[in-house]
């Protein structure tokens, strides 16, 4: 909490900002920020969790505390779950911790903190026990809470607890979604009287209807208690179980605060799930349609076929908006592959398996038509649901289905190439296959988040020639390739179109 001038500084600092830019944007929210703390430390009483017991797990985590922890986890179906990263300077924040909250009867629970910087190495047998701790939380028969989508813990896939295929299968409820429904049917509009306005719409609260409640704002107004966020951007790395170092009392208090912050994320949601259960509030499951090839460079199309690049917006302004809350129990995940694609050829370059082929035809004409019918249905199911969104909403959900629309034409007869030279860009590889006449509609990179390896995706205008394509390409976009062809960029120097013509012939002579 400010004094009272620490609060009137930063209020006249806010008044004379004078710097442009992102700088003024940074120093803007720094100071309303600061102000937001103060304000919801004075109205309202620091925020208390329900009883709990809490546990870290890492490196020095023995057995039998694991099995504590799986015992209550296999008896218990509804967990909350957190995450915290650690900013980096001009980089993506690097994932540090997961907190998960074991919910037991009489509103008790179980906080776990998992240390992801200090965990033991992938052959100690108590690595074993955090996969199967995972596997557990995320099994279908239990319901995850978190408070945004269960993306968030994409990241984390690179320490190896588990896969990115598991947590597109978790059955979770995005909280933040549901409350912002919540919070509609429960305070709907009040027209104001001449004397008072008691109307909490969000509307008359201040807030856009277009953006969703921060957890802090929702604690605020519906358990009318101070979350503290003040510690949004401090070390979470650093190892916060005691016994992982030997530190001193200032080391240790530190440790505390950031353990508190950190579960109090958890528990926070705990308390407004109870709130929300206690006034029947109908809960829906998130529902993931995962854009194709959501890890990778925005679309790039071939130069003389462009739709709807001005009307959609990128892959990477879509990544955060793709989740759909659907009142259903089931999980639609679409593959790079659909349903109604016609062939799919997956090459590589690793030497393994460089003549493995996997072609998928058309489905049988019963199958397709049971297809079509079942895609009827869910169609008619999410516009009946999407019809009762804000119109901001709505607008995501069309561009986010124009632009489907677009890969699932672009990609409908396409040649997957694995393991390609991470150094050519997307420029240089379509410029290679214009001149070895492949005739394609768009080309497009992802990198794994497992195995760190590229593929190239090949979006083919003529179905007849696509195995012919496969075989004169695939060995193209190798790393023996790519020094050869650097070679010859350094050799000539003739224009480019001149250029890219000397390097098509050169690979016709090698």
């Amino acid at each position: 909490m400010l004094s009272s001038e620490e609060y009137q500084e930063t209020k006249r600092q806010l008044r004379n900002i004078t710097s442009t830019g992102k700088l003024r944007q940074t120093l803007r929210r720094s100071l309303l920020h600061k102000l937001k703390e103060h304000d919801y430390a004075t109205k309202f009483t620091p925020f208390e969790p329900l009883p709990h017991t809490r546990f870290f797990i890492n490196r020095i985590t023995t057995e039998p505390v694991f099995d504590q922890i799986i015992k209550a986890a296999t008896t218990s179906n509804e967990f909350t779950i957190d995450t915290e990263s650690v900013n980096v300077y001009k980089s993506r924040n690097e994932p540090a911790l997961i907190q998960v909250q074991i919910i037991l009867p009489h509103d008790y629970s179980i906080a776990v903190l998992i240390e992801t910087h200090h965990l033991p190495s992938d052959d100690d047998v108590t690595f074993l026990l955090f996969k199967k701790l995972f596997q557990i939380l995320f099994s279908p028969d239990k319901i995850i809470y978190i408070w945004g989508s269960r993306r968030e813990l994409i990241p984390f896939t690179q320490f190896g607890l588990f896969s990115e295929e598991q947590v597109n299968h978790i059955k979770s409820i995005n909280l933040q979604n549901q409350f912002k429904i919540f919070w509609k049917q429960q305070h709907p509009h009040q027209p104001s009287s001449t004397t008072t306005n008691n109307c909490l719409c969000e509307t008359c609260l201040g807030k856009n209807p277009g953006n969703s409640w921060s957890l802090q704002d929702a604690v605020a107004h519906e358990l009318k208690e101070y979350l503290s966020k003040q510690s949004t951007l401090e070390n979470f790395n650093i190892g916060l179980d005691l016994n992982l170092f030997d530190m001193n009392e200032k080391k240790k208090q530190y440790r505390e605060q950031l353990v508190t912050y950190a579960l109090h994320d958890c528990f926070s949601m705990h308390k407004i799930l109870i709130n929300m259960k206690n006034k029947n509030f109908n809960f829906s499951l998130e529902i993931t349609i995962k854009i194709p090839y959501d890890m990778m460079e925005s679309i790039s199309s071939s130069d003389d076929e462009i739709m709807f690049s001005q009307l959609t917006p990128p892959i990477e302004r879509l990544k955060n908006d793709q989740i759909l809350n659907i009142n259903q129990e089931t999980q639609l995940i679409s593959s790079p592959t659909y349903q109604n694609s016609n062939w799919k050829i997956s090459s590589t370059n690793d030497s393994k398996s460089a003549n493995q082929r996997q072609i998928q035809a058309t489905p049988s004409q019963p199958d397709l038509a049971h297809t079509q019918h079942s895609q009827s249905t869910h169609d008619q199911e999410l516009q009946h649901k999407t019809q009762q969104l804000p119109a901001e909403q709505r607008k995501r959900i069309h561009n986010r289905s124009c632009t489907l629309k677009q890969r699932r034409r672009y990609y409908q007869s396409e040649i997957i190439i694995k393991n390609i030279d991470k150094r050519f860009t997307i420029r240089e590889i379509k410029d290679i296959l214009k001149y070895q006449n492949v005739s394609f509609y768009a080309v497009n990179t992802s990198i794994s988040s497992r195995t760190n390896e590229r593929t190239l995706y090949i979006g083919i205008r003529d179905i007849t020639k696509l195995s012919l394509y496969e075989h004169e390409i695939k060995q193209l976009f190798t790393s023996s390739y790519f020094r050869q062809f650097q070679r010859m960029k350094r050799l000539i120097s003739h224009p480019h179109h001149k250029f890219n013509q000397n390097v098509h012939q050169h690979h016709h002579h090698i």
